[in-house]
């Protein structure tokens, strides 16, 4: 049997985050195609180690966890040495010796999960002449998303953004030269690869697929009839990541009171763990409820009339979005928002660019429900026909079966 190792910045469990999600389930479907599997992630708390637990147990494979030192501690060396700060935040001592000992084995097939950890790879003295196979799933083209930042952000954060995205732009050229193969969750994040970071070798695509036993629609006529009666819209997302803060406060503040003035009884909900002080202060207000943390987010898509995707800032596929297809919402978005989604168009959902336009599109949701349900209805179908995780994962199957 072979076996694969794979390196994760944190613990892929429980699967409620992007990174998180996309990689537990490649490592699900790695043991549920033969594979001897083993994980190796970086932690910081007890909950971390807890949760890599429930990972071994419920998958019933090994999974080995690694105690960073403090931040503080990791950002500083990383700087001292010259290196972007992602390296540093997830850089193990401990786990240097392990992929050294990988290497210097050269039997097992090593799969890296973003690319601060392809490092560990090229900080080995061991690399030349390793038989090992390597990948790496970039997921998203860091780099642009650190340069977006740069473009987004003020003395001094924008020269910080932008110091790490010349660092992350320069590890993910080298990486995609030197691994047997790399992937990134969308054809956009492809071209943008080739165009802007490295064309020495095309990178796959590799998708995000559903979990169709974990989000779909609710009973229709109970949609149906919150819809007419209570305008409700949701988002949802980890709320100290800065695209999500970035699309909440701009949506709050260019959108929200154009769509309250026109449905004054309409009702906004945040989801999502670790709200920031600037969003927390948003609950209560004109119709807005910020939840924190929920053990289940299933019933927040059911209770929702409409979803709303405000990006700015963002990269790769958002995962928000196939699960509001999957729940059968009508779905507003910006352009960034529906990136990398087969589906994202005029047809299937409201694709909007500017403030009066999002939020004249959330007024026709409300009253041109005909309008809204057949969006909704042909972007349900179309996730439920293409985007199984088996279906978006074969590109990882076919890889790993090449010798």
């Amino acid at each position: 049997m072979s076996k694969v190792c794979v390196l994760s910045q944190r613990v892929p469990y429980p699967p409620n985050k992007g990174e998180k999600l996309r990689t537990y389930h490649q490592i699900e479907f790695l043991k549920r195609w033969g594979y001897e599997v083993e994980v190796f992630s970086l932690i910081e708390t007890e909950d971390d180690k807890k949760n890599a637990e429930s990972l071994s147990a419920y998958l019933d494979i090994a999974v080995n966890t690694y105690l960073l030192e403090s931040k503080l501690s990791r950002y500083i060396k990383a700087v001292c040495k010259g290196l972007p700060i992602s390296v540093g935040a997830f850089y193990s001592k401990a786990l240097q010796k392990v992929v050294n000992q990988k290497l210097k084995k050269g039997s097992d097939t090593l799969l890296l999960t973003a690319s601060s950890l392809s490092h560990y790879v090229f900080n080995s003295p061991n690399l030349s002449g390793s038989t090992c196979r390597l990948f790496m799933d970039f997921m998203d083209v860091d780099s642009d998303k650190w340069a977006q930042y740069a473009a987004s952000s003020s003395f001094p954060m924008n020269h910080v953004y932008k110091r790490e995205s010349a660092g992350i732009k320069n590890l993910e050229a080298k990486t995609n030269k030197m691994f047997d193969e790399c992937f990134l969750i969308a054809e956009e994040e492809t071209a943008l690869f080739s165009k802007k970071v490295d064309d020495s070798k095309p990178v796959t695509v590799l998708g995000n697929g559903l979990d169709f036993n974990a989000f779909y629609p609710a009973n229709s006529k109970t949609v149906v009839t919150k819809t007419i009666s209570h305008p409700h819209f949701l988002f949802t997302g980890v709320m100290d990541y800065k695209p999500n803060v970035d699309a909440v406060l701009w949506f709050m503040k260019n959108c929200w009171p154009l769509i309250r003035k026109g449905a004054p009884n309409a009702k906004f909900t945040i989801a999502g763990m670790n709200p920031i002080e600037d969003i927390k202060s948003l609950n209560g207000k004109v119709g807005v409820e910020v939840t924190g943390f929920v053990d289940d987010i299933l019933p927040y898509f059911h209770n929702a009339h409409a979803f709303v995707a405000p990006f700015r800032l963002a990269r790769g596929v958002q995962n928000k979005v196939l699960q509001a297809a999957a729940c059968k919402l009508p779905i507003i978005t910006t352009p960034m928002g529906g990136e990398g989604i087969h589906f994202a168009n005029s047809d299937a959902m409201w694709i909007v660019k500017d403030a009066d336009e999002f939020a004249s599109a959330c007024l026709e949701s409300i009253n041109d429900l005909g309008l809204a349900q057949t969006k909704a209805e042909k972007s349900y179908r179309a996730i439920i026909s293409e985007y199984s995780w088996e279906q978006q994962l074969t590109p990882l199957k076919e890889a790993l079966g090449q010798r």
